[in-house]
């Protein structure tokens, strides 16, 4: 590459490392065109030896089986590529594992990145230890003020909103519905503490959980059992549109009558619930207002332009007004 540049081993070292300020812009333009028609990809591991990290940012989601995790990846991926870093996404298999926290530090480890960005996933001790390390962390868990408490935490906040719409509605029974197999353990155990803690607020008895499999059978099945031990009228806050969706059905193929019976609302108001009938209510999340926290600490932390401001009265979380709560 320098004999085709026509420059020295060091100068084209110099360019490609985004140091060119000793340089004329005719030799930088000379590397770069080389390098160009070389095919010339640097590498990441050379990359990081030299100037300390990376360009990779470690983006760390739950395990969960939320349906818009694609949204959220994909609008902090587009802040983070917007500032010239590669994302690297990290779903966590097993909630607490030792050996999930450990493969986690041996990827920073290994490709000694710019930072790390958490989606509420790793417990505060886990990121005071990556910044120990050196890695900058970006998390709703830790901020400057000190640990987040669970008041603070979005999944808290939808909780106590289905609490509030199923007590308004006048369901004095209420319980919560996981999805079964509990990948959605990490967020919906919060949801529930925030249905538990709207419960308390209306002098509601604590809900009960159970899981919904995603089949006709089992969600058949798994109303009946609830049943068995509540009487109707009976509110269901749901960890999903999907969990939500597969008790419509179940009722309607039970004789029950929703909304009547048994109350129904779920998260996230994605598209099939709401051309269903009857439509489904649900939590509807504003995603640019609920991860501009995360947002604004990204451009704060890597020095890019902060998110477009919001209007005053944005909401992150708001009812989407359907017929099954």
């Amino acid at each position: 590459m320098a004999r085709r540049a026509g420059v020295s081993r060091a100068t084209v070292s110099h360019v490609l490392n985004g140091q060119v300020e000793r340089f004329l812009p005719e030799t930088v333009d000379k590397v770069r065109q080389a390098a160009l028609d070389l095919g010339y990809v640097p590498s990441a591991a050379g990359r990081a030896l030299a100037m300390g990290r990376s360009d990779f940012v470690i983006l760390v989601a739950p395990p969960t089986t939320l349906t818009n995790l694609q949204d959220i990846v994909d609008m902090i991926s587009g802040d983070l590529e917007d500032l010239g870093f590669t994302v690297v996404v990290h779903v966590s298999r097993t909630e607490g594992a030792p050996v999930a926290s450990t493969r986690l530090h041996n990827l920073v480890e290994a490709l000694r990145p710019a930072g790390l960005v958490d989606l509420g996933s790793l417990s505060e001790k886990e990121l005071l230890k990556l910044q120990r390390s050196g890695c900058p962390v970006i998390s709703p868990t830790i901020g400057t003020g000190g640990p987040r408490t669970a008041r603070d935490d979005l999944n808290v906040a939808i909780g106590r909103i289905q609490a509030r719409r199923l007590s308004a509605r006048g369901y004095r029974e209420i319980v919560y519905a996981f999805e079964a197999g509990r990948r959605d353990a990490t967020w919906g155990r919060e949801r529930m503490g925030g249905v538990t803690e709207g419960c308390e607020r209306r002098g509601l008895a604590a809900p009960e959980s159970f899981e919904v499999p995603l089949d006709p059978r089992g969600a058949r099945s798994a109303v009946g059992a609830l049943l068995d031990r509540r009487k109707p009228p009976v509110g269901i806050a749901c960890y999903s549109d999907e969990v939500a969706i597969a008790l419509v059905f179940a009722a309607a193929s039970t004789g029950l009558r929703v909304s009547h019976d048994i109350g129904i609302i779920g998260v996230y108001s994605g598209p099939v619930g709401q051309i269903m009938s009857p439509r489904l209510t649900s939590v509807y999340v504003d995603l640019r207002v609920s991860l501009g926290g995360i947002r604004t600490a990204i451009a704060d932390t890597f020095g890019g332009p902060r998110p477009p401001e919001l209007p005053a009265d944005a909401r992150a979380m708001s009812v989407l007004e359907g017929d099954t709560a």
